[in-house]
């Protein structure tokens, strides 16, 4: 296999590690649906539902299994979110088509509260919500690392299953509160920074680049992350951010122009990023600019359909795996379109993942109600291994985190193992960086 990363990724990769960072039926839609967008007070939610690490968790008789979704939908990221409950939605019916409709009889249900993604005491909000679901097994989501950071504890302090497939800030898991209840299926971002500073550095061959945030917690420890990679890979660095939820970054834009580097990296969500992209080209400058895989996932992205020919030559450090054929039909059926968003595959995976250990360990008890203990079902999800998910090899390292087996070496391995994969516009559509990888690899077998 080449050696597309080279020893400095591999060593940062080691080092992370050493520090532990390392055509669906159309009626079942709609009744889960119809689940998903109850309003607070609505069917099924319980004034309280005792819960804790060591409270067992009784589904009454008649009473389904609940999964439960923590994702934006409503605002600038709901576009995503939806995408993300959906991707649920599919993951649940298709893991019913493969194991059973029911467990132990029971019918298997998914409620969608909105976290509003970086908005915490939303995610704190949604938490509180989905616990008072009597049914609830785990939760898939949050959407977003600050909601994330937010809800945690409150999570924790209930001994219910989180695991997020969007993330993705480094961290994350291992300062996680409680027992480790928290797992995800997305990567973190220094796996996704040690692909940008290989692409800038290494494939685009940038002597410059200019680092944006957006002053939140995933845009800014995105950005650290690339920029401690770029660095040491002798690429000059400067830093500027920009307030999310602003439209005129015309100061920012001037300041990228006069300095004019070779590469703009912006760490932050639409449409910050499509603005900023419009605002730095009428400054003039014309540089590569890439973004982090809260921009653009796959096909007719937001960013793309947005800007059009503007979009050109764009890349991203985070895309959507390829899908099979038959998961975009499905999700097709029940989105109304295909996927676009890059994590729609660490979603389906995390659903499956919850819904093998629910089943493994629940048990009928003789007065027809379903029990499981809390601790059994982290432990199983723990010690899960998904091979050939949608995005990938599924493996949780102690903290939770989705790990490599060993120091990746090419795009391919970043793509298999984690669901990191990076892409680019080009002749105005989304696609990956087999070539360059391939370019990349001859000229390293010529050196």
């Amino acid at each position: 296999m080449t050696d597309f990363v080279g020893v400095t990724a591999r060593t940062a990769w080691r080092r992370a590690t050493f520090r532990k960072l390392p055509g669906l039926l159309l009626l079942p839609f709609l009744l889960l649906l119809a689940c998903a967008t109850d309003e607070a007070t609505g069917p099924g939610l319980a004034d309280h539902v005792a819960r804790g690490p060591d409270t067992p968790v009784v589904i009454p008789p008649d009473e389904p299994i609940v999964v439960g979704v923590s994702v934006a939908l409503t605002g600038p990221v709901a576009p995503r979110g939806l995408q993300y409950r959906d991707a649920v939605v599919v993951a649940v019916e298709r893991w019913k088509a493969a194991r059973g409709s029911q467990i132990h009889g029971r019918d298997i249900v998914v409620v969608a509260e909105d976290d509003g993604c970086t908005e915490g005491d939303v995610a704190q909000k949604a938490a509180a919500r989905l616990l008072r679901r009597p049914g609830l097994v785990g939760v898939i989501g949050p959407e977003c690392s600050s909601g994330t950071l937010a809800a945690l504890p409150t999570y924790a302090d209930a001994g219910i299953v989180v695991i997020s497939g969007s993330a993705t800030v480094s961290a994350l898991a291992e300062v996680q509160p409680g027992e480790g209840f928290f797992f995800r299926t997305a990567y973190r971002n220094d796996f996704q920074g040690i692909l940008i500073g290989v692409y800038v550095s290494q494939i685009v061959g940038a002597e410059y680049a200019y680092l944006i945030d957006n002053r939140e917690t995933y845009g800014l420890d995105l950005v650290d992350s690339a920029e401690a990679l770029l660095l040491e890979q002798g690429v000059r660095i400067s830093r500027g951010s920009i307030q999310q939820g602003a439209k005129d970054f015309s100061q920012v834009a001037a300041e990228v122009t006069d300095a004019n580097p070779d590469v703009v990296l912006f760490g932050g969500f639409n449409p910050e990023a499509i603005l900023l992209l419009r605002q730095l080209r009428d400054a003039g400058w014309n540089g590569l600019y890439t973004a982090g895989d809260a921009v653009c996932g796959a096909a007719d992205c937001e960013f793309l359909a947005v800007l059009g020919e503007l979009a050109e030559g764009s890349a991203f450090s985070g895309c959507s795996p390829p899908m099979p054929a038959d998961f975009i039909e499905e999700f097709d059926a029940v989105h109304g379109k295909e996927p676009t968003a890059a994590f729609v595959t660490h979603y389906a995976d995390a659903t499956t993942i919850l819904l093998n250990a629910v089943a493994a360990v629940a048990e009928a008890q003789p007065d027809g109600s379903v029990l499981f203990d809390p601790k059994a079902l982290r432990d199983t999800v723990a010690a899960a291994s998904l091979s050939g998910g949608l995005s990938g090899d599924v493996v949780f390292n102690a903290d939770g985190d989705r790990t490599l087996a060993e120091a990746p070496e090419s795009l391919e391995q970043f793509a298999r193992e984690l669901g990191l994969v990076p892409c680019q516009v080009k002749n105005g559509a989304i696609v990956g960086f087999e070539a360059e990888e391939q370019q990349l690899a001859e000229q390293q077998a010529a050196e």
